[in-house]
């Protein structure tokens, strides 16, 4: 990957790969003629998407979930099913997007891969919006995190609407997850701490 694309240059290439809705937007990303090491590249990047990075966060996101609310809690339930939704939807987009670099001479096929990214970030931003309720509704309070696991949503609105680039909401659901992950790691060492 690191051959084809400098490192600053692999998410905006990504991006307009899984943002792909017409035959010129599949010129863009793979030249014309077809250049076989970007096919390679992008082949390479999506198989580590589907069998590595989708699981690995879909897992984080329910683990987070149930740390935060518990199994019964509604809010805990409603961001299980939207963050394996997101997460359904990115394996659809990802699978998609293998099937056409596998048959790029028909390429036009197996458009528009853009419906399955949209699902997908539209499904894990609602994931956010039930993260702010638990965050809200919980016997303590976390204000910091649900403002961050909101932003998500409003974010993603704008993008879609061609207000904002997409950078927006990757930005965002950047801060959102990095911070999910800072509060959970705080979380445990708190409860390791705490006297049986």
């Amino acid at each position: 990957v690191t051959a084809i694309y400098e490192r600053s240059q692999i998410s905006q290439a990504v991006s307009a790969f899984q943002r792909a809705e017409t035959l010129s937007d599949i010129v863009f990303v793979f030249c014309s003629p077809v250049d076989e090491r970007v096919v390679a590249a992008q082949n390479a990047i999506n198989t580590l998407d589907l069998y590595g990075f989708i699981p690995a966060y879909a897992l984080f996101l329910v683990a987070a979930a149930i740390m935060l609310g518990g199994l019964r809690n509604r809010w805990t339930q409603a961001a299980i099913v939207f963050g394996l939704l997101g997460a359904a939807f990115d394996a659809v987009e990802t699978w998609k997007q293998l099937q056409l670099t596998a048959d790029i001479d028909n390429a036009e096929a197996h458009l528009p891969i853009a419906t399955w990214h949209w699902l997908k970030y539209l499904a894990l931003a609602l994931n956010g919006v039930a993260v702010t309720s638990l965050a809200l509704t919980g016997e303590k309070r976390r204000w910091i995190l649900a403002v961050i696991a909101f932003l998500p949503l409003p974010t993603v609105v704008i993008a879609y609407m061609d207000l904002a680039p997409v950078t927006a909401f990757s930005a965002a659901f950047a801060l959102y997850w990095i911070s999910l992950l800072v509060f959970s790691v705080i979380e445990l060492v708190r409860a390791k701490g705490s006297p049986a």
